[in-house]
């Protein structure tokens, strides 16, 4: 569906919905508890015991590569809660808790609990809660729920929208972390349209007829168009998942985005850049300096919006049409996805 083919609507979240502790929380719980998460990429995995600890929406995560088995576990320790490891990565042959010591196998089976005092512990029930990890084509995903759908069968079109791009033979070249004071739904919006890119983004303005920026709206996903200035379309394909993964795919690489709510009015977005071989470094500085700037426009305008939001002036405004149907998606899944927890 093209962003064309929907007739103008009223925003559907009011502006509480973007400062609120409690509705954070709600959308915490009900949709990245849910949702898969890109956690890491396989080169990070690639040896016995490599590890990526990672926090997603304030939920700490850890994957290990246990003998060639991919493991997730929440990075929380069964005594008392202490970390097993630190954010970031690195290899170990198990987990030993930084507070206390207890130490667990890379299976997450408990194996000692130090200087207890207890022979009557009961190891069985004492493993590590695990949290499910599947990889494709090269990049590692997380998911909390469950019950939630396969990881392919989660991406959907998606995955098909891919096809033709030589992924698994990008390798990771610069990774960077962002923070930013908004919620992450301004951000999230903010990313499903063009109409801003004269006003916020005049270098990427002067490169593409934003007047002609596409965002066509799938099935939990959106794919976005823009013609070049000279007329061509530009190479690539640029895709965007619910509720916060982004993937621009180029003949010789991609830049994968990630981002999730640290609070109600804080944005963590994550960046990974990969390029195929032979890639010139100047071709690589200018690629992650166009997205780091690119990056640093959309944090100031989305940070005003934040506040604003948060004056209490602003009560709720219209979509255009032709402009921001992935707006209105952003927000449609949202509410189908709180709506859905809230359900009995």
């Amino acid at each position: 569906m093209q962003a064309s083919s929907r007739s103008a609507v009223a925003t559907m979240l009011p502006a509480s919905a973007y400062v609120d502790p409690v509705v954070y929380e709600r959308e915490r719980q009900a949709i990245f508890a849910r949702e898969w998460a890109f956690a890491a990429d396989t080169v990070q995995l690639s040896s016995p015991g490599s590890y990526v600890a990672t926090t997603v929406a304030g939920y700490p995560i850890v994957v290990v590569n246990d003998a060639g088995t991919l493991r997730g576990f929440q990075n929380v320790c069964r005594h008392r809660g202490g970390p097993l490891v630190w954010d970031g990565g690195g290899s170990c042959k198990g987990f030993v808790c930084r507070y206390h010591g207890w130490s667990y196998g890379l299976d997450g089976a408990l194996q000692t609990a130090r200087d207890f005092g207890d022979d009557a512990l009961p190891r069985d029930g004492l493993s590590l809660h695990d949290v499910r990890v599947e990889a494709w084509r090269g990049l590692v995903f997380v998911n909390l729920e469950r019950g939630a759908p396969a990881l392919v069968d989660w991406l959907g079109g998606f995955a098909g929208e891919c096809d033709g791009y030589a992924m698994e033979s990008f390798r990771p070249v610069r990774r960077s972390s962002h923070r930013i004071s908004a919620n992450w739904k301004v951000y999230a919006e903010n990313y499903q349209e063009g109409y801003h890119i004269p006003l916020v983004h005049p270098g990427l303005n002067r490169q593409i007829d934003a007047r002609r920026y596409e965002v066509d709206v799938r099935e939990g996903y959106c794919v976005h168009r823009a013609p070049a200035r000279e007329g061509a379309v530009t190479s690539g394909t640029w895709l965007w998942r619910f509720p916060g993964l982004a993937l621009n795919l180029y003949p010789n690489g991609m830049c994968l985005e990630t981002y999730a709510p640290v609070g109600a009015g804080e944005t963590q977005i994550e960046y990974v850049f990969f390029f195929a071989e032979g890639t010139g470094a100047d071709e690589i500085e200018a690629s992650v300096a166009s997205s780091t700037a690119i990056l640093d426009e959309d944090r100031v305008i989305c940070e005003v919006v934040q506040r604003n939001y948060a004056s209490g002036l602003y009560g709720g405004g219209l979509l255009s049409p032709r402009h921001e149907a992935g707006v209105a998606y952003v927000q449609e899944l949202v509410l189908r996805a709180t709506a859905a927890a809230l359900a009995p």
